[in-house]
């Protein structure tokens, strides 16, 4: 169950998000942009093609074209002309979401994927497909950009940067059904992950890699850390210490760790008792009320509780992004982890 308020709330997000991608890259000469990276789609240009390509033609999914055909992305484009095609792709967005009536999220929409077969799923599902995936090929791309020594991104691009810039603690169009719908999937992919690496040794779980905190297990630790220190700052307030386990700590361990954190969370979400479908209880929970939190020595953060979820919820995807891409090298594959796969049916 999602809502259109906070879906479009992450949207403007991922449209400034993908503006400061396409800035960065912007003065990179055209080799670095096709130099070839072992993740996402093998170089920055073809991974931002990638991320327009699918807000592309999910566009025209949602609208009924059931049969769109993937764009090419073996093209060059400069990357002006790729932005060009971003701030199209945008405005046909914004038109068509301007005119949805409520209640329309629920209607099942047909579709045929890139691979010819037919699915379906709900409007709202299709939507929230765009948030997830154009989110995961921004964290590839942010890497690539490192790595090609584009100048960083300041102070980066996760969601309560953009709060920052707008005025932390102005109020969202946050609701609780759409962010347990996130949380949902999190929780789907953060599972699928686990069982993917419990049988990897530890000198897998700690290969080193030139990206995410550096090893498989360090950056499934940081995910769940990440949750645990907001899910404390949420419910006993500001100065919690991050809460750092033993770098050494086992995938089982870790399981029981998250099950904590999910556990807690979900009372948050669902008036006390930690069931996530308790959506009618949870209608109560003020998503404005601010909430402050203490990153580090002498910063203070303010930010409106909801705005503070969907910054999870985005984190998440992430860094989830550079887990699976880990998993691909160490073991030849890892989970597939895209929205869709979570909710879509065959249509019939």
């Amino acid at each position: 169950m999602v809502h259109l308020p906070t879906l479009q709330e992450w949207l403007r997000y991922s449209d400034w998000a993908n503006e400061r991608l396409l800035g960065s890259a912007e003065g990179l000469p055209s080799e670095q942009l096709d130099r070839r990276f072992d993740m996402g789609l093998g170089s920055l240009r073809r991974t931002l093609l990638h991320i327009l390509a699918a807000e592309s033609v999910w566009l025209q999914r949602w609208q009924g074209l059931a049969e769109t055909k993937w764009p090419d992305e073996s093209e060059k484009p400069a990357i002006p002309a790729i932005r060009r095609r971003f701030e199209a792709c945008y405005a046909q967005r914004r038109t068509f979401l301007s005119a949805l009536a409520t209640g329309e999220l629920a209607r099942v929409v047909p579709y045929r994927d890139s691979k010819g077969t037919l699915y379906k799923a709900s409007l709202g599902d299709m939507l929230l497909q765009v948030c997830v995936h154009s989110h995961h090929h921004r964290a590839q791309a942010i890497n690539m950009l490192r790595r090609l020594g584009a100048a960083p991104i300041k102070p980066g691009l996760d969601y309560i940067f953009k709060k920052l810039e707008d005025g932390s603690e102005q109020p969202g169009n946050f609701d609780v059904a759409t962010l347990l719908t996130f949380y949902n999937y999190g929780d789907w992919a953060n599972d699928a992950l686990l069982e993917a690496s419990a049988a990897l040794p530890d000198s897998k779980l700690d290969e080193p890699f030139e990206m995410g905190l550096g090893s498989l297990r360090k950056t499934l630790l940081h995910i769940r850390f990440a949750e645990q220190w907001w899910l404390e700052n949420w419910t006993k307030g500001p100065g919690q210490p991050f809460p750092e386990v033993p770098e050494q700590t086992s995938i089982a361990a870790l399981r029981g760790l998250w099950r904590s954190t999910r556990d807690g969370r979900g009372r948050v979400l669902a008036g006390g008792d930690g069931r996530h479908e308790a959506i009618s209880r949870s209608e109560a929970l003020d998503l404005d009320r601010i909430v402050e939190a203490h990153p580090r020595l002498g910063v203070v953060r303010r930010f409106p509780l909801g705005a503070t979820m969907l910054q999870l919820c985005g984190h998440g995807v992430h860094h989830r992004a550079q887990a699976v891409n880990m998993l691909r090298r160490i073991a030849g594959a890892g989970p597939d982890l895209d929205y869709m796969y979570h909710v879509r049916a065959p249509a019939p």
